[in-house]
């Protein structure tokens, strides 16, 4: 059985649909049973539990091999994480963990959460393996639908650093991968699923220009105006922007997400989805209906 955390979420959910389909036994787990309804997932057992909620755990590791624990990048991280191992160790399990954690290279609070989570993992005396998808192309420009279709643009504040960005597909392909082998073909393993080669900005409006058949420029603004503009336009507040969006364009500013890596291919024996054909595949989306 393959236990997956946050089996709603943006990784989680294709996790969990994706052994389903290779007919897996998975256990996903949400916050709601109205949550869970809405996984496309037949033969999935579901189960109400909250990471934040240490009592809900325990009894999800009868009969578990593999432990997806896979929590929100937010500044509750560190202890969902420790909740979930800890509950493994009281239940006497030897499952194998598998650490879905941050391929981008952080030098704040988030890489901080991540390595006090990695040491408590080691420490464990439990089994794991680490995935690390750097950072995924759904979430860095899905978000600008919009704005590409009104003023055929693309804005951030990272200016020409380059970033290996992945396929959220390819993201998914890699943990099923994992998930689905044997026990204890990647234990002690870490891996990092980048895309085929790290890009700039520039060069991701030249590949949503040729998919979309339109001239997409970049726009590269301040740090701070870019941070303002996420406060007053994109929803978010000040006590979780930093953390939700500032914390990675720092680190690719930095330079700390251009690594670009052979482990996606290595898992899966396929190559990884380069930007252009990321821009073409989703094509569609951007040229909807506003």
């Amino acid at each position: 059985m393959i236990l997956v955390m946050a089996s709603t979420g943006m990784f989680g959910r294709p996790v969990v649909e994706g052994l389903a389909k290779r007919g897996m036994p998975v256990r996903a787990t949400g916050r709601s049973e109205a949550a869970l309804t809405s996984l496309n997932a037949p033969g999935a057992e579901c189960v109400v539990a909250d990471m934040d909620d240490p009592s809900t755990l325990v009894k999800l590791m009868s009969g578990v091999d593999k432990v997806l624990i896979n929590a929100p990048m937010d500044d509750r991280k560190e202890q969902r994480e420790r909740n979930v191992i800890e509950a493994m160790i009281r239940s006497g399990s030897e499952a194998t963990i598998v650490l879905l954690t941050g391929g981008v290279q952080h030098d704040d609070a988030l890489g901080q959460a991540g390595q006090a989570t990695e040491r408590f993992m080691r420490s464990s005396g439990l089994p794991w393996t680490i995935v690390g998808p750097q950072t995924v192309m759904e979430t860095n420009f899905k978000p600008f639908r919009e704005l590409i279709q009104s003023e055929s643009m693309l804005i951030s504040c990272v200016g020409s650093a380059k970033v290996g960005f992945v396929a959220l597909d390819d993201v998914t392909d890699a943990f099923v991968s994992v998930l689905s082998s044997s026990t204890d073909d990647h234990v002690g393993c870490e891996y990092v699923i980048t895309g085929p080669e790290a890009v700039s900005f520039n060069d991701v409006a030249g590949a949503a220009s040729d998919a979309l058949n339109r001239c997409i420029t970049y726009q590269d603004m301040p740090r701070d105006a870019f941070r303002a503009l996420m406060i007053s336009e994109a929803g978010y507040s000040e006590a979780v922007v930093d953390i939700e969006v500032m914390c990675h364009l720092d680190a690719f500013r930095a330079g700390k997400a251009a690594r670009v890596t052979s482990d996606f291919k290595k898992l899966t024996g396929k190559d990884s989805k380069s930007i252009s054909q990321w821009w073409i595949e989703n094509s569609a989306f951007f040229l909807g209906a506003p």
